[in-house]
C-alpha cells in the first residue's frame, strides 16, 4: 500500500517560538481542533521530548477515537513530528514546521499517512481523507492564527 501525503501552510502572527510552544502541548488541541472534532480528554507532558508519549481521546464524526502519539522529532522552535503509536492509521506522521517570516511565521502541516483497512483503508486515504483533512486544517490555521491574534 501506499503511503500518502497532504501539505498545508498558513502565515500567523506570532514568533516561530510560540508556535512551537503552542503545538508542543497536545492538550491545546482542544483550542484549535475543527467543529468536527470532540476532544474528551489528553494525557501529556506539556513540554514535547523526543520518545515521549501522549494520548487523546476524542471524537471525529461521532465515531470515537483513542490516539497515541509519540514525538519523533523535537527541534526547537522550528519542528515537532509525533507519529502515531495507536490510532486508526498504520501509517501517520505529522510534521509540524515553523519558519520565522518578516513579523510572523509561516507554519506548515505535513502528514504522511496510511489509514488501517487493507484495500478499503487504501481507497478512503486516496479519496475521502485528502478531503477531510483539507478542511480540518484549513480550520485548525483559521483557529491558530484567531488565537496569536487574541481572538
Amino acid at each position: 500500500m501506499t503511503t500518502h501525503v497532504f501539505q498545508a501552510s498558513t502565515r500567523v502572527s506570532a514568533s516561530p517560538d510560540a508556535l512551537f510552544l503552542f503545538h508542543e502541548n497536545p492538550g491545546n488541541i482542544a483550542k484549535i481542533a475543527p467543529a468536527s472534532l470532540r476532544v474528551r480528554s489528553v494525557e501529556c507532558a506539556p513540554v514535547a521530548v523526543e520518545g515521549g508519549e501522549f494520548r487523546i481521546r476524542a471524537a471525529q464524526f461521532g465515531l470515537p477515537i483513542d490516539w497515541t502519539g509519540r514525538w519523533e522529532r523535537v527541534e526547537r522552535p522550528g519542528i515537532l513530528v509525533d507519529e502515531g503509536v495507536r490510532s486508526p492509521f498504520s501509517v501517520w506522521r505529522h510534521s509540524h514546521v515553523f519558519e520565522a517570516d518578516g513579523g510572523g511565521s509561516v507554519m506548515t502541516d505535513r502528514v504522511e499517512y496510511l489509514l488501517k483497512g487493507g484495500v478499503a483503508g487504501e481507497l478512503v486515504s486516496r479519496w475521502v481523507l485528502p478531503l477531510v483533512f483539507r478542511a480540518m486544517f484549513r480550520a485548525r490555521h483559521e483557529a491558530t492564527r484567531r488565537y496569536f491574534a487574541g481572538g
